[in-house]
């Protein structure tokens, strides 16, 4: 099949910036990570379209091929077998470099710029591509829509038409699919500290306590609320009480494990689930929170926090609620003991 080809590069020909290919690069993998879809799973929108694909193309296999640093992730496909393949050599990482939206026509085992690659060189007996890039609202080109077969031939003008129109229809959906995970995000998120919300929060340990129900292991949950906080707030005003309680969100939040879950539940509480985490593991990490409060620089004055432990046992708990009374039953137990400390509640 014949190339497509231009020499204009990517950041002048999506987004019209002068700058080097190395930031260019930088920009759009920025653009594609933006959207979170690498490595997940299959989605019925994008299947969909990779089957129309083939279809209306006539060949025996399409993909939606999205260009990572080093390698080609699939997002959907038809027809292929694999979720991934190297960039180096690959016909898709050609396609999103070119000035406009014509699309890449190659042979992709007749070309010699294609043909060592291991998928869809010569080795994977791939004789007819067809790319589409895909192009975000911004200018970058994150990926492809391409089709493929294993017999040259060529696409008629009313099929390379269709091949591009789908590729604008996948970007629709990648851009969709940002729109509802930021609206879930901030249906998610506390507005004063940007940390998940109660409602968040809960979602969370119901799924890590099914998985800790059905495999075992440990579990545990904190208990935390800032000692005397509702008279910091009639003392200094609400927006101070705010600040404070961002500040208290930074200390606790760069105490934990990057898997670790902290949420801001009202006022001045907030929960934290401990994924495999035993007693002193828990223990430990109420210390450390504790310690970490200490070190804030506070905006008015130092605020210290009470915390209650609880682990999950399997003898005695049957629904995460058991979890979470026992933490703040050993919160009541920590205020009662003078505040600012830790205390485990066993039963």
């Amino acid at each position: 099949m014949a190339q497509v080809s231009s020499g204009t590069t990517i950041a002048g020909a999506w987004s019209g910036a002068a700058m080097s290919p190395a930031e260019a690069e930088s920009q759009r993998l920025a653009a594609l990570y933006r959207y979170g879809v690498l490595e997940t799973g299959s989605e019925p929108a994008f299947d969909a379209i990779t089957e129309l694909a083939a279809c209306i193309c006539d060949t025996q296999a399409s993909l939606i091929s999205l260009v990572d640093r080093d390698r080609l992730w699939f997002k959907a496909q038809t027809g292929f077998e694999g979720d991934s393949a190297p960039r180096t050599h690959a016909p898709c990482a050609q396609a999103i470099e070119q000035a406009d939206d014509r699309l890449l026509l190659a042979d992709p085992a007749g070309d010699p710029r294609f043909a060592a690659h291991p998928a869809l060189g010569a080795a994977g007996g791939w004789h007819t591509y067809a790319g589409a890039p895909l192009v975000t609202p911004q200018g970058w080109a994150v990926g492809t829509l391409c089709v493929l077969d294993r017999t040259a031939r060529s696409l008629s003008s009313r099929q390379q038409h269709a091949l591009r129109l789908l590729a604008e229809q996948a970007v629709a959906q990648l851009e969709l699919r940002r729109a509802s995970a930021l609206l879930d995000l901030q249906g998610n998120t506390d507005e004063v500290t940007g940390l998940w919300n109660r409602t968040a929060f809960e979602r969370r340990l119901a799924q890590e306590w099914t998985r800790w129900s059905r495999h075992g292991g440990d579990l545990a949950l904190l208990a935390v609320d800032l000692d005397h906080f509702k008279h910091f707030n009639d003392l200094h005003g609400h927006p101070v009480g705010d600040e404070a309680l961002r500040q208290a969100a930074q200390g606790l939040e760069g105490s934990l494990r990057g898997h670790d879950v902290l949420a801001h539940c009202g006022a001045g509480e907030f929960s934290v689930l401990l994924p495999s985490t035993d007693t002193g593991g828990a223990m430990a990490a109420a210390e450390r929170m504790r310690v970490a409060l200490a070190a804030v620089p506070w905006v008015v004055e130092p605020l210290t926090a009470s915390i209650g432990v609880a682990v999950a046992v399997h003898a005695a708990d049957i629904e995460p609620i058991a979890l979470t009374r026992r933490a703040h039953r050993g919160l009541t137990h920590a205020k009662a003991q003078g505040r600012n400390c830790v205390e485990l509640c066993l039963t």
